[in-house]
């Protein structure tokens, strides 16, 4: 197809736990992304797409067979129950394995990335909504707005920050360049490493 020159191909990368229920919602997720991508016509911005899945030991489940995959070791039992058995925690260390393995990334070869969850369904073609490199686009969440209550969880892992400085989104769904992302994994994945950390002394006056 004779695509327009400001097309801009994002890869969706879908970080979803290697459960049999996350399976199926990763099935269900990529039947709805295929239907979309083909609505989108020959020029549509949706382009590749990689489900990312922490498993024991980085073993394949068997749902490669339907969606695209590759898999990483998930965190130890140990570590997640030194974090309040918070296996979201997956989520930001799948992506930095992602970015830190020689040649995972490299399935990538588009200038951007959404970052996608399993409870994410499409309804209609998505084009790339960033409006540029430095500049990601994300969902507002309305129950996420932070208020002075808060500035003491921001500042765990924003020191010169609070909360009227935060947007209410979330790591996903999120449209980035595959630089940002990057760049950025690292400080997500320590900073959710540190706020499960044990118990925070002031979350009870929260």
């Amino acid at each position: 197809a004779d695509c327009p020159p400001t097309r801009r191909p994002y890869h969706t990368l879908l970080t979803a736990q290697g459960t049999i229920y996350n399976g199926w919602q990763a099935r269900i997720m990529y039947y709805h992304w295929k239907k979309q991508r083909a609505a989108g016509g020959p020029c549509t911005e949706m382009s590749g797409f990689t489900r990312l899945s922490p498993s024991p030991n980085g073993k394949p489940d068997g749902v490669e067979a339907y969606v695209p995959t590759v898999f990483v070791p998930q965190l130890e039992p140990d570590f997640l129950r030194a974090h309040g058995h918070f296996g979201v925690l997956n989520r930001p260390h799948s992506v930095w394995l992602f970015f830190n393995t020689p040649g995972l990334a490299d399935r990538v070869t588009e200038d951007y990335i959404m970052v996608a969850e399993t409870d994410h369904l499409l309804t209609r073609p998505l084009p790339n909504l960033a409006p540029r490199p430095g500049v990601a686009a994300a969902h507002a969440f309305g129950y996420m707005h932070a208020g002075k209550r808060h500035d003491w969880v921001v500042r765990e892992c924003w020191a010169e920050g609070d909360s009227s400085s935060l947007q209410p989104v979330g790591p996903s769904p999120l449209i980035i360049h595959k630089a940002d992302l990057a760049r950025v994994v690292g400080p997500w994945r320590d900073c959710s490493y540190k706020l499960r950390e044990g118990d925070h002394p002031k979350a009870a006056s929260v």
